[in-house]
């Protein structure tokens, strides 16, 4: 029987278990290209010839969960609980008090909703230093996961699961090299099909290559594609129109849907900008810090002086 770590927003990772048959299948080796496109996909923070820093899997689609706990179930909970207070004082129909139970029940998962999403840090960023050949992953208690980038097992996650989304993972192994101590998600979400998985190695492949060859190939290896930074997340909190942007591009390269599902992201991303204000921008210990110092006249820096405007 598994236990869970520390990541993820409703539930996390199952860790020590062993490696599934589909996570072997799949494993990617980062002595070997597996891709001849890689994508960065909107994920970065910094890049320079030290290390590229990304966000998390859950940092795309933040204000899901406060619009579903805070929101939807907010309301379902006022409903409950009124119809039931009013059964009770109208009717004295004592059985009222079940929903009313049930009510206090779904408020008490609402609150549990909304504070894993609000009230915690406003991302969780990935740390890849080429120097060193460490990787450095922020975690949802405040920690600092601190990994070999070739002891790591990177292999698409999402084949043994029901909702059919798949992403990278890097998974931290025991000294058996079969059982799964903790758990490394990178931020592209694709579902699992030979498209979606395609474009998961690209992903993928942009910091294998980053790792192996170093800023300035995988640079040009993108190009004609523009390099766009996020804006300055590691030192303030995001916009509102931002947080909105990003929520929509989710839906990037169908500008019908993106028109459609309006009627979501636009609400979503007001909850987005309430999660974003409520909670803390991650910090990097000192220690990191000192590991991955950039030369002063490092010339690949690339930061939010390179993002959209």
């Amino acid at each position: 029987m598994g236990t869970l770590d520390t990541q993820g927003l409703v539930t996390a990772f199952k860790v020590n278990r062993p490696l599934s048959q589909n996570e072997q299948r799949h494993r990617l080796r980062v002595g070997k290209p597996c891709s001849t496109t890689p994508h960065y996909e909107l994920s970065l923070i910094k890049l320079n010839s030290t290390y590229v820093e990304c966000v998390d899997k859950w940092f795309s689609m933040r204000g899901f969960l406060a619009m579903g706990g805070g929101g939807l179930f907010s309301a379902l909970f006022f409903i409950a609980a009124t119809m039931s207070l009013f059964v009770l004082v109208s009717d004295h129909f004592w059985p009222a008090f079940i929903p009313l139970l049930l009510a206090i029940g779904l408020f008490a998962l609402t609150v549990y909703l909304f504070t894993r999403d609000a009230f915690t840090y406003t991302h969780y960023p990935i740390r890849f230093n080429r120097k060193n050949r460490q990787v450095y992953s922020f975690q949802r208690d405040g920690t600092v996961l601190k990994a070999g980038w070739g002891d790591l097992y990177w292999t698409i996650y999402g084949h043994d699961v029901t909702t059919k989304d798949g992403f990278i993972v890097g998974h931290v192994l025991a000294e058996d090299k079969k059982t799964v101590k903790a758990t490394i998600a990178l931020s592209l979400v694709e579902v699992i099909s030979p498209v979606g998985e395609q474009d998961l190695k690209d992903h993928f492949e942009f910091f294998r290559r980053y790792m192996e060859e170093g800023p300035g190939p995988v640079l040009d290896a993108i190009k004609p594609v523009p390099l766009i930074m996020l804006p300055g997340i590691y030192k303030q909190r995001e916009s509102w129109a931002f947080g909105w942007e990003r929520l929509t591009l989710n839906m990037n390269g169908w500008p019908l849907v993106q028109l459609l599902f309006q009627v979501f992201f636009l609400p979503m991303s007001l909850f987005r900008w309430i999660v974003m204000r409520t909670s803390k921008i991650p910090q990097w210990p000192q220690w990191v810090e000192d590991e991955c110092r950039i030369d002063p006249d490092d010339p690949w820096v690339r930061d939010e002086r390179h993002a959209a405007k």
